[in-house]
């Protein structure tokens, strides 16, 4: 961090993204700072500190779950509104990343404005159909959370737009749902792999199915056959064996397809 000249602490939306489009200043949005010394890169000058911004309740708007950007992991995992959501999945998520210390920090907005393959919230967002608000010169846009990453997106949060919030749709709330790390330890950053199971029933049938993988690349992806084997009904080994494949074909090795195809049935024979 050598080539940090300034600090600034803006208190308002307006105020930082200001700092952050005057070119002058070179700056950086960072929230926790939990990675600060891993990602920030030597072209930053201004370190823009966010924990002023008022961008971290966590409430309901129109029926869905809208949860700030400041918000941290520690404020999810205790958040009654989260633990109501999903089966509680959101703050169980929350309550898997690394330690007490770090949960007290990182921020959710910090988790998901650029693609790292531990980080927790990107795998649960995209299995949960979220929009991301974003806060850029031409206004505020509401992205779905699957194109944030992507080139089209046009933006580059933290560095030319900030996120304010994370909007997780009404219709998922009641949804059956798992979040899985495997790690060496409970508290550990790094990660086996990451899994985000969900189902929507309807009697004893699925009616919505997600599987979404983490960990195994910067980017989450979902697991199309084995969504599509958990909705025909065919079975839990069925559809264990369908994400087995898909693994296999994303080269993610013995143990982890093995591991999360175990785990993917058990989760469909206590859901359906």
């Amino acid at each position: 961090m050598k080539n940090i000249k300034y600090y600034a602490f803006p208190s308002s939306v307006k105020e930082a993204l200001a700092v952050l489009l005057n070119k002058k200043y070179k700056a950086m949005a960072l929230a926790g700072g939990t990675l600060v010394a891993k990602t920030l890169p030597d072209t930053v000058e201004t370190y823009l500190d966010l924990k002023n911004l008022p961008i971290k309740s966590i409430r309901l708007h129109g029926g869905n779950l809208v949860i700030g950007a400041g918000a941290t992991f520690d404020d999810i995992d205790r958040s009654k509104l989260c633990r109501g959501w999903a089966g509680g999945v959101i703050s169980a998520a929350a309550a898997r990343c690394s330690s007490q210390l770090i949960r007290n920090m990182a921020t959710i907005g910090g988790n998901i404005a650029r693609p790292h393959s531990f980080n927790i919230f990107p795998v649960v967002l995209l299995g949960l159909d979220a929009k991301v608000r974003l806060q850029a010169k031409k206004g505020a846009r509401l992205v779905d959370f699957q194109d944030l990453y992507t080139s089209g997106l046009g933006l580059r949060p933290g560095l030319d737009s900030l996120i304010t919030e994370i909007v997780v749709p009404a219709r998922t709330k009641k949804w059956k749902c798992d979040f899985i790390k495997l790690a060496k330890t409970a508290s550990s950053w790094e990660s086996y792999i990451t899994l985000f199971f969900s189902a929507e029933k309807k009697g004893r049938s699925a009616t919505q199915a997600r599987v979404v993988v983490g960990a195994l690349s910067p980017r989450p992806f979902r697991a199309p056959e084995a969504e599509k084997a958990m909705l025909s009904g065919a079975g839990g080994q069925a559809a264990a064996r369908a994400l087995a494949a898909e693994l296999e074909a994303a080269r993610a090795g013995e143990y982890r397809s093995s591991a999360a195809s175990s785990l993917f049935k058990r989760f469909i024979e206590g859901q359906i």
